[in-house]
């Protein structure tokens, strides 16, 4: 009878595993009959040639393909899926799937192909540039209230890879073209207008179009120091029509969107018992600890301290602010554009006490033509001035948030007296420290940068497509940091016994003079363009430091003032540096069809010397 049983249940066990293998059958196979393998080409509809690398993307999905050399893409879709098919040069097309063959013929967009855009020394129509270049238009830029240029060119452009250096009020971005180019320094070319400049400072609201030349074709001809890549900015001009006056602003709060959750005071010293009792020892006799311990008036006791440092160092609703105003127009021979902007973003970390960025923006912009445009003139002026303060952000040494991560919650941020607590007296931890008040007294520091950036320039066409241009442009800045460190004691290793006040200065002045000569013309089907030009550039710079080491005593906010707490100081350190460079450059460019791009050849180079 049992093996009657036995033999059933082995029966039965058959029959659900033949069931559930046709059950998931019949579910792949319904999943296959769900999927569709699309295939098609791409082509251009003006002379049907095949479009090589188009873009095949399933709308509102990260899924997607590109055509190959004959313009032919497969993509597995689901029946009614829409997808957009898109080419540089092209309008993009969204279509519905129907079945399993879907042919593509895509307009050519003019107005997107005569588009100008910004190469080595001049300007070219999109469908004239055979390199490697991305556009982001100004209007794009300003939209996302940013304040640096950089933060809002992240994930905008192909190819190049933007990352902040920290989360600091001002702080610098790092920007990577196409990898790492040498090392060392791996930071690309910044021209503004022309002439090399801080991106960073640059007001985004004053932005026309910022061109990346992303390969070697086409940023060969600034020479070796184009071996990163080149990111030209050209910033706005005034057009000609009546005076128009614009405004943009806003206010708004910033705060750490999420924060390591650390252990609670209970659950701090139920794991230190669990160590002692693991290592054999019995757990703490906390009543034995007095400093752990918070007190009414009466001196009885009223609860464990209980301090959650991370959320301490962070500040929440930390402000940040931008004003920007700008007027433009002109007529016929002249345009002009002028534009003010304020910006100021505290810092979550600490708050405006020990982190904070403000920039101050004027630029003004203007071109005239005379003798009937026989010659043009013009010239681009801007002035910036920045303060800067920030805590540190460097490696475990020289990192200001570090400490919050590895002190306990049973110490206080502040003492009876309002003073930044230390537990150099504490019956529980002498070394614990304050990361807080560490921070906030170690950071008092003030960085102050003005730079005036600015060029003049005359071109002259005397025959038509023949540019003679000749532009002189400086740059200047100067920088002063000070700061400061008092007295204080927090815990049996973190004290400072004497005051004592840091100060450098920097200033430098770069000049370029650019002289070119430029051709274009046409023969048939083909279209050239040459450029033969020289540089000279002259760079110097100074650098002087001092420090006052001493044991005298400085006000706590003396140290703002130049000269106060220097009486002592260390002899200044001083650096100066000149360099000058003069290059010769040329280009030369062939298309083979001014209708599209087509193929064609380019030669460019640089020669530079020393002086």
């Amino acid at each position: 009878m049992g093996q009657t049983h036995c033999t059933r249940c082995q029966r039965l066990s058959s029959v659900r595993a033949l069931l559930l293998a046709f059950c998931l059958l019949m579910g792949s196979v319904a999943a296959s009959a769900q999927t569709l393998t699309v295939t098609g080409t791409v082509t251009s509809a003006s002379d049907g040639e095949p479009l090589i690398g188009a873009s095949v993307t399933v709308k509102g999905a990260n899924e997607g393909a590109t055509t190959d050399i004959d313009g032919n893409y497969s993509i597995k879709v689901n029946p009614g899926t829409t997808l957009t098919f898109s080419y540089v040069g092209f309008s993009p097309r969204d279509i519905k799937v129907t079945g399993n063959r879907l042919d593509v013929a895509l307009q050519e967009n003019a107005e997107s192909l005569n588009e100008l855009v910004v190469v080595g020394y001049g300007t070219m129509k999109k469908k004239l540039v055979t390199g490697a270049t991305a556009q982001i238009k100004g209007d794009e830029i300003a939209k996302l209230n940013t304040t640096s240029p950089l933060q809002a060119m992240q994930g905008q452009l192909p190819g190049v890879a933007i990352s902040s250096n920290s989360g600091q009020p001002g702080e610098g971005m790092k920007v990577q073209i196409r990898g790492l180019g040498t090392v060392g320094n791996a930071s690309p070319l910044y021209l503004i207008d022309g002439v090399g400049g801080d991106i960073s400072t640059l007001n985004p609201n004053d932005i026309e179009s910022i061109d990346v030349l992303k390969d070697a074709a086409s940023a060969a001809i600034y020479g070796a120091q184009a071996a990163n890549g080149v990111v030209l900015i050209t910033t706005k001009q005034g057009r000609e029509g009546r005076t128009t006056v614009t405004f943009d602003g806003y206010f708004g709060w910033q705060s750490a969107a999420k924060k390591t959750q650390m252990l609670n005071a209970e659950q701090y010293m139920t794991i230190m018992d669990e160590q002692n009792v693991a290592e054999g020892s019995a757990p703490y006799n906390w009543e034995g600890y007095n400093s752990i311990w918070r007190y009414d008036a009466d001196g009885n006791r009223i609860g464990v301290i209980d301090t959650d440092w991370v959320d301490q160092m962070f500040k929440d609703n930390a402000t940040t602010q931008s004003y920007n105003i700008g007027i433009s127009g002109g007529n016929a021979t002249s345009t002009y554009a002028i534009s003010l902007g304020y910006l100021n973003q505290e810092g979550i970390g600490g708050g405006k006490a020990v982190s904070d960025y403000s920039r101050y923006n004027f630029r003004i912009n203007s071109d005239h033509k005379v003798f009937n445009g026989l010659l043009t003139i013009g010239e681009q002026a801007s002035f910036v001035y920045t303060k800067k303060k920030g805590i540190g952000v460097g490696n475990q040494y020289n990192n200001s948030l570090r400490g919050a991560f590895g002190t306990s919650p049973l110490s206080p941020v502040y003492d009876a007296e309002g003073n930044y607590n230390s537990t150099s007296n504490s019956d529980w931890l002498n070394t614990d420290g304050n990361p807080y008040g560490s921070m906030m007294l170690n950071n008092q520091n003030m960085n102050k940068g003005a730079t005036f950036s600015g060029n003049v320039y005359a071109q002259l066409e005397p025959i038509k497509n023949l540019k003679i241009r000749t532009v002189f442009g400086a740059v200047y800045g100067s920088s002063e940091y000070r700061s400061f460190k008092p007295i204080y004691n927090l815990s049996f290793y973190d004290y400072n016994e004497h005051t004592s006040v840091n100060q450098n200065m920097n200033q430098s002045i770069g000049l370029t003079w650019t002289n070119t000569a430029s051709y274009d013309w046409d023969i048939k089907d083909h279209h050239f363009n040459a450029l033969v030009g020289m540089e000279a550039y002259r760079y110097e710079g100074t650098c002087v430091a001092d420090v006052n080491p001493t044991s005298q005593k400085i006000a706590s906010v003396s140290w703002k003032k130049n000269g106060v707490g220097m009486e002592n100081a260390i002899p200044a350190r001083a650096k100066a540096m000149i360099h000058c460079i003069v290059s010769v450059h040329h280009r030369l460019v062939r298309i083979m069809s001014t209708n599209g791009l087509q193929n064609g050849f380019i030669t460019h180079g640089r020669y530079s010397q020393p002086v």
